[in-house]
């Protein structure tokens, strides 16, 4: 599988395709077109004379469009005639909108006509997203050989939930020819411990269903000096056809359109350093093609290729990072969540009244239920992180209207993180490993099977408290008390402001540990604290729970050399018996971690960890492909001078919302940027010598409208605010 910077992402909506960077779909790999957790298209190859093409350029600059420019390898024909290697220019653009759409266009440059043999091959095996993971199934339905129709393809899949999954594509030109392929079963993967993780670098593979690809021949004269052209669609049957009467380059005009429309009702961050501007740019854009438009915003998905599904946590946490760029991905969140918010006890979906939702799949293993994800519930943060975005939206847009729809969520909330979250009444919010082969053992941000365990290496027993998750629940109530407050609610506030100090008391007397000057990872099902050096007390500077004195000490550890890798911070100690750089928690780095901790050295005043820890963020973002940060990358050292960047995850996903909001985070944190409870912001900048100045327009605070111009002049920040004129686009 190709990792994440040599793969090309398109998505809109619910219909997204993943391809190499050639932009082909070859088979045996998890790649293709996915819609609703159902792999549509799981083969697309493009091929001139049989043989592979010369990549010139891939162009990913609008996020929604791919443009690949190919040359022809060496041609002879049939008679011997030869047709030099790099005279024959094939480009090949593509985007999506509610399907696939291509213009495959070829230009000869030679002096007289050149017949060639243009191929595509097409297959699909309808492969449910979990399948595509390596979750084990011995068990599908039926895959139907394609059948051709004049320019239209027909595929179809029987599933065994009783629907029949569809797909068309429609050429024009039709093509020349087609060869039915031999059928080929695929291999798929087993997982390792922890099924809900990425398993698709295992090796073991089981057996599936077989595909049926197609082999479309187009048998072309190119004339000299002129162009010929090809174009396809290809669609889920249920996205309808809106745009069958539409060319490629009308579809292209309108999502460029729903694009600057985005931008326009963003906030937009501008500097003489320009690859700031462009971290800032590409975040932003990744942000709007992962999320889903809804009635009252936007909701950000957690990424692709496996998490392009509604997601409590990062969700959550995306649209936390950035109320700065576009409070309508809170608003979306907050609506989306609240509806699938828990009502009942369920014990294979872990459902409680009032528990936020983990993750939400729409494809055959769920409607089967062989995966309890309809929606699942198996998160312990994502609770109290939905009072905490409920408090921050309310203060960047003093939205009344908010603040009555989601306040009985909001208490429903509570009552669950003081019933069910606090399952044996200590005052603390636990998780229970399940047992449950669906079931997700650790259920904090950090949720592979091993990522809580003791230096010795047995994992922790549960039920668990984990210490990010008790900074979570302090801040969710510390926020929301003067809320209440101020809506006529006192005792109730005063209620929470009382619980609220007494969880930072306990918090800082059960998780400190003297010896190490650090805060545990969390406390076991014994109350032992588990002596593990994570980031994860990071979260708690965050969210305001540490004390002065212990914030100041973790401070120091974060930035030590077993910590802070060059790259930025490690999710666990370099000199843990632990330590893997290339685990997936246990020594990779997570840019929206790394974020939230310099946030919360900003929030302790603790400048210097601040910025040493956002220049190692914001070099190391410079390092990928369009300035795209991965989900994660591996922990090793940087080695200055030897010209090595971060080293890739293998399957992380890229882009990722809450990797995509971190570089806004960040933004916030090193200008101290705050909305004003009597309107306006504060600032309070911290610009490092690699960032001068940072001009900010559009930046919405509740019905205003501000523009920021903040630059250092011989060492003294200087900081102009002004107004904007009011703008009726709040996309």
């Amino acid at each position: 599988m190709p990792t994440a910077t040599q793969q090309l992402v398109l998505k809109e909506d619910d219909v997204f395709i993943v391809s190499d960077e050639t932009g082909n779909i070859p088979p045996d790999s998890p790649l293709g077109l996915y819609y609703r957790d159902t792999r549509y298209l799981s083969r697309c190859n493009l091929r001139l004379n049989g043989r592979e093409l010369e990549l010139l350029k891939a162009t990913n600059s609008e996020s929604f469009l791919v443009n690949l420019h190919f040359a022809n390898e060496l041609i002879v024909g049939d008679d011997g005639s030869r047709v030099l290697p790099q005279t024959i220019s094939i480009r090949r653009n593509r985007l999506v909108l509610g399907g696939l759409h291509e213009q495959i266009r070829l230009m000869n440059y030679n002096r007289t006509p050149v017949p060639v043999c243009l191929q595509l091959e097409i297959g699909a095996d309808f492969r449910d997203m979990f399948d595509v993971r390596g979750f084990p199934r011995d068990h599908w339905g039926t895959v139907h050989p394609p059948v051709l129709d004049g320019a239209t393809l027909h595929l179809r899949y029987s599933g065994l939930d009783g629907l029949d999954r569809c797909a068309t594509a429609v050429f024009s030109p039709p093509p020349d020819d087609a060869e039915w392929l031999e059928a080929t079963t695929d291999t798929a993967d087993v997982p390792d411990e922890g099924v809900m993780i990425p398993s698709v670098d295992s090796t073991v593979p089981h057996p599936t269903i077989p595909s049926h690809p197609v082999r479309l021949t187009w048998n072309l004269t190119l004339p000299p000096d002129e162009s010929v052209e090809i174009q396809f669609t290809f669609a889920p049957e249920d996205k309808g056809t809106p745009f069958s009467g539409l060319s490629f380059d009308q579809i292209a005009t309108r999502l460029r359109q729903a694009h600057s429309d985005w931008r326009q009702g963003s906030t937009s961050v501008h500097s003489t350093n320009d690859a700031y501007a462009r971290l800032l740019a590409q975040g932003a854009a990744d942000l709007r093609i992962l999320s889903l438009a809804v009635d009252a915003g936007y909701f950000p998905t957690a990424g692709i290729p496996w998490y392009a599904v509604p997601f409590g946590r990062d969700s959550l946490i995306t649209a936390l990072q950035t109320l700065m760029l576009n409070p309508a991905l809170a608003r979306g969140t907050l609506d989306v969540l609240a509806a699938y918010q828990g009502r009942s006890v369920d014990g294979w979906r872990e459902e409680q009244p009032g528990k936020i939702l983990h993750e939400m799949r729409f494809g055959e293993m769920a409607r089967l239920k062989m995966v309890p994800h309809t929606p699942y519930y198996g998160s312990v943060d994502a609770t109290p992180l939905f009072i905490m975005l409920f408090v921050e939206t309310m203060r960047w847009t003093a939205d009344e209207g908010l603040y009555t729809r989601f306040l009985p969520n909001v208490l429903a909330a509570l009552d669950w993180i003081d019933t069910y979250g606090d399952m044996d009444g200590d005052g603390f919010v636990e998780y229970v490993a399940r047992d449950a082969p669906n079931g997700i053992r650790n259920q904090v941000w950090k949720d592979s099977g091993d990522s809580t365990q003791f230096p010795d290496g047995t994992l922790a027993a549960t039920p668990l408290a984990a210490c990010e998750v008790q900074g979570y629940v302090y801040a969710a109530k510390a926020g929301l008390a003067p809320l209440l407050a101020a809506h006529g609610d006192p005792e109730r506030a005063t209620r929470l402001t009382a619980e609220a100090a007494l969880l930072k008391t306990r918090f800082n007397a059960a998780f400190w540990m003297e010896e190490a000057d650090y805060y545990a990872q969390g406390l076991d099902a014994s109350k032992r604290p588990i002596p593990t050096i994570t980031s994860n007390p990071g979260h708690c500077l965050w969210t305001g729970i540490a004390d002065n004195d212990k914030a100041a000490l973790v401070a120091q550890r974060l930035v030590a050399p077993d910590m802070a890798s060059g790259w930025g911070v490690r999710t666990i100690s370099r000199d843990s018996p632990s330590y893997n750089p290339m685990s997936y928690h246990n020594g990779s780095i997570w840019p929206h971690d790394n974020a939230i901790l310099i946030a919360g050295l900003r929030r302790y005043g603790r400048r210097a960890e601040a910025i040493a820890l956002a220049t190692e963020f914001y070099e190391a973002g410079l390092q990928f492909q369009f300035y795209r940060l991965p989900e994660l990358y591996c922990g090793f050292e940087r080695r200055p001078g030897n010209g090595v960047g971060p080293a890739e995850y293998p399957v992380s996903c890229s882009p990722q919302a809450w990797a995509a909001g971190a570089p806004f985070l960040l933004t916030q944190s090193l200008l101290g940027l705050e909305p004003s409870a009597a309107g306006g912001v504060t600032t309070d900048p911290w610009l490092p010598a690699w960032l001068p100045d940072l001009t900010i327009r559009n930046l919405a605070v509740g019905a205003r409208r501000y523009r920021l111009y903040i630059a250092v002049r011989a060492g003294t920040p200087t900081v102009e605010c002004t107004e904007e004129a009011q703008t009726t686009n709040t996309a």
